[in-house]
């Protein structure tokens, strides 16, 4: 393949972004493994030292698209044995003559399998952790959640026969589920990541990596246990007029497909059809800038566009929307869709899902016209160097796109929960990429409504697999962390006007108070917190205001009721968007405008010194 074109005339005034795009396709075509330093950390550290850092890369990696070998850093070791080097599973063997795995695939399973609890203890039926992260009310109702689970697929046809056979220690299954703990509240799921190594005298050891997430599926979990765990919440979500996501990311050839594709035929057979509700259902695919309708009529084939509207409302044009009344339709078209999905073959799979696909399920009640959506995404699966070794010119840059648009979904999922820490200044970049900004009410802190994110880490057992299995890892665990730091909140001033941290008898006495008597606001209240009451979905209000007129009260109780949700949901943002000092403390709206003054009068005394200035330097000349 001709080299691409070095990239040593870039433009000085490039934007950030464009510089990020660069630096990833540098990187991508360069050193594909380097790729994830491509992060907001590294564009804050060189901001405005771009070209240099461009510069330097160059000298390092060679002109875009004639990559440098870069020599192996020798370890450590006594000198009479520097050029041997232990065999790891995730490096691979540095000359011919290096002990092999497979040589030792007898012991590595009697470690692996000694290092692996046998037996796990039951998840708690009375605990989902999908629906009590939002309980969270440290810092007010937790309006968006994120859940990080990750899936570690069986062993499947030749893997399986050369696993039983003794066919080599590059099948084992080195990549399972650990332990189940709940300490403090804090339910956690671990995943072991075993790493046979071969040190220079023979003798086989494991390098065993953790990692915590929400829940951890091993190779006996089906689909059905994870959709009943991590999407029925979302499913119900959606139904209660609000907003449910699932994606699945991973290396390619991981199950990311099977397990969203199970979870969609599933959805289909489940309990979501009833004459209360309207569903439609649409599927679009996202093959890097260029979007496409998986359902489209005959005939149609213009390009998807998303945007934002005058009033920020997210627009989708050329997508078509089906009505689905039953559950063979909606099956049909899930096949329908699937089928038309763009793939390639590459070293670990030969139909590589090339594109992130999005099916859009979109609930309607009837009654109150409230609407519920329920987003199942399947994203494009991830490459290591060898598995793109071989790649044209327009499958590197194709490469590329998916690589930056998954770190712009990294970063903004690690924002949306350090925003929820009250950091003040804290940006999400959901509009840096369209898939980002389909998902804008995940993102957007000013939402008024519930969201809730499942995101599910697919991962292969393979020991031969191990390094990227890595790098799926260390893309999902740390968005787990980021929601778990958030929880843990510095001390902060209590918020006297944020309805999540109010009693019954406040919200009681608020309800009463917005409602002008008109309704029975303990009846509507019940015996619910403030944190409670404001989970409720638009649909349960209208519910309460219905029952209460059921029993003779006033006329106009859904009007109330929508009054009653907007006014909760108008102090809820408030709350959550309320400007403080780094010790915590509320700054209110009146010392705010006093700051806002004192900067004014500040601003027109230096003028007048300046005048007074220019005044005297023209008097002199």
């Amino acid at each position: 393949m001709a080299p691409l074109t070095p990239l040593t005339n870039t433009n000085t005034n490039m934007s950030d972004d464009a510089w990020r795009d660069s630096f990833i396709e540098y990187y991508t075509t360069n050193a594909p493994t380097k790729v994830l330093m491509v992060n907001d950390k590294m564009m804050a550290k060189w901001s405005g030292k771009y070209e240099i850092l461009m510069k330097n890369l160059i000298e390092k990696y060679g002109p875009l698209g004639a990559p440098i070998d870069q020599p192996q850093v020798p370890k450590r070791s006594k000198p009479a044995l520097t050029n041997r080097r232990p065999f790891t599973a995730d490096r691979g063997a540095s000359s011919s003559s290096a002990p092999s795995i497979d040589e030792h695939a007898s012991k590595f399973n009697a470690l692996i399998s000694a290092a692996t609890p046998t037996a796990l203890p039951p998840r708690d039926l009375n605990l989902n952790v999908v629906e009590s992260k939002a309980s969270n009310s440290q810092n007010g109702l937790e309006t968006s959640t994120f859940t990080v689970c990750t899936r570690v697929r069986p062993l499947l046809g030749p893997e399986l026969i050369n696993n039983a056979g003794g066919g080599g220690g590059l099948t084992l299954s080195s990549v399972v589920p650990g332990r189940r703990t709940s300490i403090g509240g804090n339910y956690t799921e671990e995943l072991l990541l075993h790493t046979p190594k071969v040190s220079i005298t023979g003798n086989a050891t494991l390098d065993t990596l953790s990692h915590h997430f929400d829940y951890v599926f091993g190779p006996d979990s089906t689909n059905e246990e994870i959709y009943d765990l991590a999407c029925a919440p979302l499913v119900k979500r959606a139904l209660n007029g609000q907003v449910g996501v699932i994606f699945a990311y991973g290396q390619t050839g991981s199950g990311k497909t099977h397990t969203m594709s199970g979870i969609l035929d599933i959805l289909a057979t489940s309990a979501i059809f009833s004459d209360l509700t309207n569903i439609t259902f649409s599927y679009i695919e996202m093959l890097g800038r260029e979007i496409r309708d998986c359902l489209p009529d005959a005939g149609e084939g213009k390009g998807v566009q998303i945007g934002e509207g005058l009033n920020g409302a997210v627009l989708i044009r050329n997508m078509k929307t089906h009505v689905v009344a039953d559950a063979a339709q909606l099956g049909t078209l899930i096949k329908r869709a699937n089928a038309t999905r763009a793939t390639a073959a590459t070293a670990k799979n030969e139909t590589s899902s090339r594109s992130h696909g999005v099916a859009i399920l979109k609930v309607t009640n009837k009654k109150t016209s409230v609407e519920g959506t329920l987003y199942v995404i399947d994203l494009a699966g991830s490459e290591s160097a060898k598995d793109s070794k071989d790649h044209d010119k327009h499958r590197m840059k194709e490469t590329k796109e998916i690589n930056s648009s998954l770190l712009v979904l990294k970063d903004c999922i690690r924002a949306r929960t350090n925003a929820a820490a009250a950091d003040d200044g804290i940006h999400v970049p959901y509009r840096r990429n369209k898939l980002t900004l389909l998902m804008k009410d995940v993102f957007d802190i000013g939402c008024s409504r519930l969201c809730s994110t499942v995101v599910i880490a697919n991962c292969s057992p393979l020991v031969s697999d191990i390094s990227h299995t890595k790098n799926t890892v260390k893309y999902a665990a740390p968005l787990r962390v980021a929601v778990a730091s958030s929880n843990r909140q510095k001390n902060l001033e209590l918020d006297v006007f944020d309805p999540a941290l109010w009693t019954n008898d406040a919200m009681v006495a608020w309800v009463d108070s917005v409602a002008s008597g008109k309704i029975d606001a303990k009846l509507f209240v019940n015996s619910l917190t403030g944190v409670q009451f404001c989970a409720l979905s638009e649909n349960e209000f209208y519910a309460r205001a219905e029952a209460q007129a059921q029993l003779g009260e006033e006329e106009g109780m859904m009007e109330i009721a929508k009054t009653l949700y907007m006014g909760m949901w108008t102090l809820i943002v408030d709350a959550k968007t309320r400007k403080r000092r780094p010790d915590g403390s509320i700054i209110t709206p009146e010392q705010e405008e006093e700051e806002r003054r004192r900067l004014e009068e500040e601003t027109v005394e230096r003028a007048k010194v300046w005048a007074e200035r220019e005044k005297f330097m023209k008097s002199e000349f």
